[in-house]
């Protein structure tokens, strides 16, 4: 918290003030120029006062009284930019090895890609920190002060009489006043004359009309945040009186002038003879009296020339003050890079230019053939460019972006002597030769907007690049990392050489995904292991087949020397320990933590609990290396945003909460067998932010599951219908309400499936890496539904009523079927010789061979 305040929000808000006071001095002094004009010009000005002071972004034009001042700006987004006086604090890092070898020149260094958490290197006064915390006391003070004087105003109205519409008299009060945000109510002296009356209510309406007492609570709220400026408080205050002139002038214009000495009169009579500073109420006596009355007596009808003038002066000066000075370039190391494409299309369309001949295998009686041939290319079209994501910060020369592409060729061949192999596809003549899924590409956006490809491969030939990814922007990252040969973690590896199987036979791939603490990092494997707690001192990761073992990661404020005083450790680092207990074995690796406390990483496993199944007998060594994985980092910082969200995400397990299916305000409680566990973490890493939940809810999406999390909290999950494999979850705690999108093909095709049936679970029928939906309506077995998400849209298979037979469940047959395939689907008509296994493949099923030749070959 103190980080985020004296590194990240109050310098931001200071170099927000700082613009705004400039941008303050130019108002008053066009203000005095406008001094003979109508009030709503010199109040208009003041909008881009409150842009300035509540807005920290901007888009960056040559018209700029910044620029015009040379007002340091950079680069926030594509399109966006901000004006940076105070640079945010950069914390201190220990230089590595690399960094302390004199660098060659020109030579790029990658900076991290994650925030550096701050290290204090002495115990002296960090003056950010009391600043920062010294601006969050007073900010909180102001706030605290306007809701107490807006409680006790409320007091004093009860018992107000109501006229008619939002009109209310009460006694007690001194000033007409508009009090309210939502449904603004005019509350008016019961002193007041019928006269009286009349044009106050009018000047009471046009404040609403016109949302003055939104923009005086906003106004208020700026105040709140930049009380340290005193041009703040001098915009405020003149801002009011220019809104209260303008309002009277308004009156004044409708009612006829002939009211000016009454309303005059009326403006002394209920002068309250303070300002009120709190924000609301929007009082009739409020804004300098004495100079409104000064105002009315000597307005008169204005000129339309005058007013044109006022106009086009007001529109102009609001615009510079309102534009950041035109951004150059991109503020990285090599600020004239140049791509060699003027964009992805230029790319795209060249690339097809290219293509002049294309290579394929010809098909002879139906049947496609070694034997290759060559055509000319007579006509290109795209098919899709698409971009998947980006990362900033990575590279030096400019923004990483990735790309999938994928184009269509007419040639001079036949069509019919086309063998479409790989993937590959025709319609009309047009012929996707490269087979579905097109080219990854990554490619990198210069400062000036132009691009360079630094990798280009059609998907088919490199399935491994996305792979275990849990989103592009890792994708990219691993991809740059490991391109780059820089010293940074990456998302994914494999530990398959580290691993061995007791039988000694290789048994597949197995890949990691790195998990990102505060400050810290450790691996741990894509399936097999939940994670139990996500707390930022203690986290658990559990095995799924349910064993007992657990590898825990817990922060110790004692040091490494107190924490294992009177251990004897298990080899010479002096950082290892082993303990048994209870039939239980215990191995726990320490690492020294910056502060002086230390990091204890747990592994635990039952020797009776792990039999000789391969993948079982292995969780001892697997632990070990996850211990053995963990790194301290800096760079490392978990998302600030829906980090709760995920939490209880991650936290999911059979043991801990419900999961409740919730229709027409019915609930049903869903069988908890542990295989969604694995999908809703793989989507708490995709969760991104969004600000208008209630815009997705209004698309056709209906709540579907009510999922209790850890404490008092839960999720609400809801499948966007409108919008394919998109989730919406909405995460409601004690001090939380965020809401976030995931786009999750399988998290979006369980909640359908559950809404179907309460008794789900998750199955790879086919080896795609994508689990199916597999469902038992009123828990028969030999009743098996498939839900399977392709198409870009779900599909639901009954095998029963597809294969017309009597029975279909689903067998777990794990073996060497058809290569490889596993997970059958069983299916007959009740006597066990004329039972089949089938295999699975997007709603088509095809016979493998018979239950006995299975159980034989398994």
């Amino acid at each position: 918290m103190t980080q985020f305040l004296s590194q990240t929000l109050f310098p931001a808000l200071f170099n927000m003030s700082l613009t705004a006071g400039i941008v303050i001095l130019c108002i008053l002094v066009v203000r005095l120029a406008l001094k003979q004009a109508p009030k709503v010009y010199s109040y208009a000005l003041w909008a881009v006062v409150l842009f300035r002071l509540l807005c920290p972004v901007s888009l960056p034009s040559g018209f700029s009284l910044l620029g015009a001042l040379d007002a340091p700006a950079r680069q926030a987004t594509p399109v966006v930019s901000t004006v940076t006086y105070l640079q945010p604090q950069q914390p201190a890092e220990a230089p590595s090895q690399a960094e302390q070898q004199p660098a060659e020149p020109d030579t790029p260094v990658p900076e991290p890609v994650t925030p550096v958490s701050p290290v204090q290197t002495a115990p002296s006064v960090d003056w950010a920190v009391v600043a920062a915390w010294v601006w969050m006391t007073g900010a909180a003070g102001m706030a605290g002060y306007s809701i107490f004087a807006l409680l006790r105003l409320r007091h004093r109205l009860v018992g107000s009489l109501h006229l008619k519409d939002n009109l209310y008299l009460a006694d007690y009060i001194s000033t007409p006043f508009v009090l309210g945000l939502v449904r603004p109510r005019i509350y008016l002296p019961s002193t007041l004359t019928e006269q009286e009356m009349d044009y106050i209510i009018c000047h009471e309406q046009y404040h609403i009309r016109h949302l003055d007492h939104v923009v005086k609570v906003l106004a208020f709220a700026a105040l709140c945040l930049h009380w340290f400026n005193p041009l703040v408080w001098l915009a405020f205050v003149l801002a009011g009186k220019d809104m209260e002139m303008r309002c009277d002038e308004a009156v004044v214009k409708q009612l006829g002038e002939n009211i000016r000495a009454d309303y005059s009169a009326s403006l002394l009579t209920l002068a309250t003879g303070r300002l009120t500073i709190a924000g609301t109420p929007l009082a009739f006596g409020e804004g300098d009296p004495k100079g409104r009355i000064r105002n009315l007596l000597r307005w008169k009808r204005p000129k339309l020339w005058l007013s044109a003038a006022a106009g086009i002066a007001c529109v102009a000066v609001i615009a510079a003050c309102a534009a950041n000075p035109a951004v150059q370039s991109s503020p990285t190391p090599d600020h004239n890079r140049t791509g060699q494409y003027a964009s992805m299309e230029d790319f795209a369309q060249q690339t097809m230019e290219n293509t002049k001949e294309v290579t394929y295998y010809k098909l002879s009686n139906g049947t496609a053939t070694t034997e290759e041939a060559t055509a000319q290319v007579t006509g290109t079209k795209i098919a899709w460019l698409d971009k998947m994501g980006e990362m900033d910060g990575l590279a030096p020369e400019g923004i990483l972006e990735l790309w999938t592409f994928c184009y269509l060729v007419q040639i001079d061949a036949p069509t019919e002597e086309v063998a479409l192999v790989g993937g590959m596809s025709e319609e009309d003549g047009w012929f996707d030769l490269e087979g579905q899924g097109g080219h990854n590409i990554v490619a990198l956006r210069c400062p000036d907007g132009t691009y360079d490809v630094l990798y280009d491969q059609p998907v088919n030939d490199n399935r491994d690049f996305y792979g275990y990814h849990n989103s592009y922007e890792e994708a990219i990252y691993d991809w740059y990392v490991t391109d780059q040969g820089l010293d940074l973690p990456l998302y994914v590896e494999d530990w398959t050489e580290q691993i061995t199987y007791p039988d000694g036979e290789y048994h597949g791939n197995f890949p990691v995904h790195r998990y990102d603490g505060d400050g810290w990092y450790l691996y741990i494997p894509v399936s097999a292991w939940n994670q139990w707690a996500a707390d930022p001192t203690h986290s658990v990761w559990v095995s799924a087949y349910n064993t007992g073992s657990a590898v825990t990661v817990d922060y110790l404020e004692t040091s490494l020397a107190d924490s294992t005083r009177g251990m004897t450790p298990a080899d010479d680092s002096g950082r290892i320990f082993t303990a048994q207990a209870d039939g239980w074995t215990y191995r726990t690796y320490y690492t020294d933590a910056a502060d002086g406390g230390c990091w204890k990483i747990t592994t635990q496993w039952q020797d009776d609990a792990i039999t000789d199944y391969p993948y079982i007998a292995i969780e001892p060594q697997v632990m070990a290396l996850m211990a053995e994985s963990f790194t301290l980092d800096s760079r490392i910082t978990p998302a600030e945003e829906t980090l709760a969200m995920t939490a209880v995400l991650q936290n999911l397990s059979p043991e801990g909460g419900r999961l409740v299916r919730v229709e027409c305000n019915k609930e049903t409680e869903l069988t908890r067998n542990g295989t969604e566990s694995e999908v809703m973490r793989a989507a708490a890493s995709k969760l991104e932010p969004i600000q208008d939940p209630e815009s997705y809810m209004d698309a056709d999406g209906g709540l579907c599951l009510y999922l209790d999390g850890p404490g008092d909290c839960h999720i609400s999950l809801y499948a966007i219908l409108s919008q394919p494999a998109t989730v919406l979850l909405r995460y409601v705690g004690d001090t939380v309400n965020e809401s976030a999108l995931a786009e999750d093909p399988q998290l979006y095709l369980y909640l359908m499936a559950a809404v179907e049936h309460p008794d789900v679970e998750f199955h790879d029928l086919d080896g795609d890496g994508f689990q199916e939906v597999l469902a038992w309506p009123a828990g028969d077995v030999q009743n098996l539904i498939i839900y399977d998400y392709y198409d870009n849209e779900i599909q639901k298979t009954n095998p029963a009523q597809t294969l017309g037979v009597e029975f279909a469940g689903y067998t777990g047959l794990i073996g060497n079927l058809q290569q490889e395939y596993s997970n059958m689907v069983q299916a007959g008509s009740g006597q066990i010789n004329e039972t089949g296994i089938y295999q699975y493949d997007d709603g088509t099923l095809t016979w493998v061979c018979s239950l006995e030749d299975a159980l034989l070959t398994t």
